[in-house]
């Protein structure tokens, strides 16, 4: 009876066992929120596969009619639904919007899962700074840099200005001074026919980052003083005809890509050239097939495919970009392993040299951070056939370096725009004849829509 007996706890012991190891381990989930598909495309193709223990949850909702940030803000500003299983323990943000919410509670601190200030200094400043709150809390850090450059049509330059080669165009735009002294230049050598930039509202996403000081300082509006010397460049640039006087994202502004209108120079980030310059060098881009022999013989033969090139232009810039946080409420709730889990996702997308060399590699996107950044150029650069054979990377690479994010703040969408209505087009169209008239009913306006900073 008692080796009948043996036998049966032996028998449950060994059933017990295989049970045990037969059954799945539990997941951790993570609920990631965007808006647009590009990170979950990320996720899908480079992480999951090599992480079954991460069960994801995606939802996209777009930026139309601030559709994203509403949802956003009606889920984690109430304190139920900021921790419900449907709210987002990871979230995107845009440029627009990125200070608005590193600046609120909404984020949280990305060493409360276990980013520390060595992984944190591989990031470029720029990205950093610009992800940080005004107490330097990093809240948002992105797997893109978006340095700005100057991107110019080599042919033109060379037929109007004698400029051969991307240093030689340099000395023709290093500061603000020089760069209307060009455009005087290239307006007498064209005889009017080329244009330096489509418009003087151009200039305006790499000239202020010439600012010492952002919108808004110590809780006061701040107008740097180089506003007002941009305010004369732009007036000079309109009114002496240096530009195609249209705006961006129109007609005549692509028709200069395409080579339709004689325009010399665009000022763009990294996501520029590879999405706004390049499928716009030419008419009828095959987007489908944009590496086919068949389309680019057909955009070097019948558009400027080949005949850009870029230069650090006269300041160093940034122009968007797309940040990760962590909802604040649900990293507090979490356990070791669910913030061990966040971190390890943020820190592969957005500081893992391996991962961004790859990436850069597969999509040509500047990458967040330096090192690895400085891996690809030790590498050999990427050399980039749109460009003549200009290595892209290694000109943004100095603008990176050197741009200054730390002049955003949470009002600069609204301010950008009340300046541009009230000071920029009035002044530089003739309409106000008076700067400071300009500006005195600019700071009006400010003061009506922002009441969060106090206004002289």
């Amino acid at each position: 009876m008692k080796k009948v007996l043996s036998l049966v706890l032996a028998l449950a012991l060994v059933l017990g066992c295989m049970s045990i190891a037969g059954a799945e381990a539990p997941k951790t989930k993570l609920v990631v929120w965007s808006f647009t598909n590009e990170l979950q495309g990320m996720i899908e193709k480079y992480y999951a596969p090599n992480h079954p223990e991460i069960e994801f949850e995606f939802q996209i909702y777009p930026t139309d009619g601030s559709a994203y940030e509403t949802k956003v803000d009606n889920t984690l500003g109430v304190p139920d639904a900021a921790v419900s299983e449907e709210a987002p323990d990871i979230f995107t943000l845009e440029a627009a919007f990125v200070k608005h919410y590193v600046e609120s509670d909404f984020t949280g601190n990305l060493k409360d899962i276990g980013f520390t200030d060595d992984e944190l200094a591989v990031a470029f400043p720029v990205m950093a700074q610009i992800g940080q709150n005004s107490n330097g809390i990093q809240k948002g850090l992105s797997w893109q840099s978006t340095p700005g450059v100057l991107m110019y049509r080599a042919s033109l330059a060379e037929k109007y200005l004698g400029v051969k080669s991307p240093e030689e165009m340099q000395e023709k735009v290093k500061d603000w001074d020089t760069f209307l002294e060009t455009a005087e230049e290239l307006k007498t050598a064209s005889e009017g026919a080329c244009k330096m930039v489509c418009g003087s509202g151009d200039i305006w996403n790499a000239y202020q980052y010439q600012r010492s000081q952002g919108w808004v300082v110590d809780g006061k509006l701040n107008i740097d003083d180089e506003l007002l010397d941009f305010e004369e460049l732009c007036k000079t640039l309109e009114q002496d005809d240096l530009t195609q006087k249209a705006g961006a994202w129109g007609e005549t502004w692509f028709a200069g890509m395409r080579g339709e209108i004689e325009t010399l120079a665009y000022f763009l980030p990294t996501w520029g050239l590879h999405y706004t310059l390049k499928p716009n060098c030419v008419a009828g881009w095959d987007a489908e097939n944009p590496d086919s022999e068949e389309n680019i013989k057909n955009a070097t033969e019948n558009g400027t495919y080949g005949d850009w090139r870029l230069t650090d232009g006269p300041v160093a810039y940034s122009w968007g970009g797309t940040w990760m946080g962590i909802n604040a409420a649900k990293a507090a709730a979490a356990d070791d392993v669910k913030k061990a889990a966040m971190h390890d996702l943020i820190k592969f997308f957005t500081l893992d040299d391996d991962f961004l060399t790859q990436y850069a590699a597969d999509s040509g996107d500047f990458v967040g951070s330096a090192k690895a950044v400085e891996t690809i150029l030790a590498n050999g650069g990427t050399p980039n056939p749109f460009l003549g054979g200009q290595d892209h990377y290694a000109i943004f690479a100095k603008a990176a370096a050197l741009a200054n994010g730390s002049l955003m703040s949470e009002y600069d969408s609204t301010i950008n725009d009340l300046w541009d209505k009230f000071v920029t087009t009035p002044y530089t169209k003739g309409e106000v004849t008076n700067v400071d008239d300009a500006i005195a009913e600019f700071k009006n306006q400010v003061k009506s829509v922002i009441t969060t900073i106090e206004v002289d």
